[in-house]
């Protein structure tokens, strides 16, 4: 099963190992070990469904995003890296940020809000 951390990092020890869980990074844990983690640190971890593939992102694109801690944003790609992260200008802070393309939900066709496309 996988697992995600939800909100700040975290390592999770038992008595024959450890995991270290941050935002972002899916980690493929086995199934009754997946289960007594998310009972023993309810809250801190989700899991994760197996995704399709990362989307084939260029400069220009506009994509929806989920981060751990803010509800479902929409921005237009400013760059993409290859270490697996894209640049975007972020609506909240109002500057260009570096994301992991893992938050992107989905490539959009246009720009919208709640009330439908914008402008």
């Amino acid at each position: 099963m996988k697992l995600e951390a939800i909100g700040k990092p975290f390592t999770y020890q038992w008595p024959g190992g450890q995991i270290r869980f941050e935002p972002g990074r899916v980690i493929d844990v086995p199934e009754d070990r997946a289960v007594r983690i998310m009972a023993k640190v309810p809250g801190r971890v989700r899991p994760v469904e197996d995704a399709p593939s990362a989307p084939t992102l260029k400069a220009g694109d506009w994509v929806e995003w989920l981060s751990p801690a803010l509800p479902t944003q929409q921005g237009e790609v400013l760059a993409v890296y290859d270490d697996g992260t894209f640049e975007v200008f972020h609506p909240l802070s109002e500057i260009p940020c570096r994301l992991p393309i893992s938050w992107i939900t989905r490539v959009v066709n246009a720009r919208t809000n709640s009330e439908g496309p914008m402008p």
